[in-house]
């Protein structure tokens, strides 16, 4: 029997942003980097994001962002992002010291280890989990 290769060697999630710039620096506060962006110059209209600390960078996690003519409706954002950190307190602490509200670490039966929501400035929620043996 031939193992063959996955169809799909990543996934990328790509969201619509009001403000490129703006929501890479809230990104930055995560631990994103812009890797690419367009245009090289004036207002960036695409940009794709990526986090240098993770073990495997080219996948994952990344993140495009792509500027939108459209208003952003956070009531319709159906989309939830769950991210990992390795000191959740630590993360929860540097984003509140940044001015950005981040709610209390909750520890339900599926986490015990703990997790918070945040929004992006679009109105994206994240979710914020503590890593661990059982998780990324």
């Amino acid at each position: 029997m031939t193992t063959q290769p996955a169809p799909i060697s990543a996934l990328v999630a790509m969201i619509h942003v009001a403000e490129v710039e703006r929501s890479a620096a809230f990104y930055g506060l995560l631990g994103f980097d812009v890797g690419n962006f367009v245009p090289a110059e004036g207002p960036m209209q695409w940009a794709w994001l990526y986090a240098p600390t993770a073990s495997d960078w080219k996948r994952g996690p990344n993140l495009m962002l792509a500027r939108t003519a459209r208003p952003i409706d956070p009531g319709t954002q159906d989309v939830l992002f769950y991210l990992y950190a390795a000191d959740l307190a630590a993360l929860r602490g540097q984003l509140l010291a940044a001015g950005i509200s981040a709610g209390a670490i909750s520890y339900p039966e599926y986490l015990p280890a703990g997790e918070f929501r945040v929004q992006d400035p679009d109105g994206y929620t994240l979710m914020i989990a503590q890593s661990g043996a059982d998780t990324p």
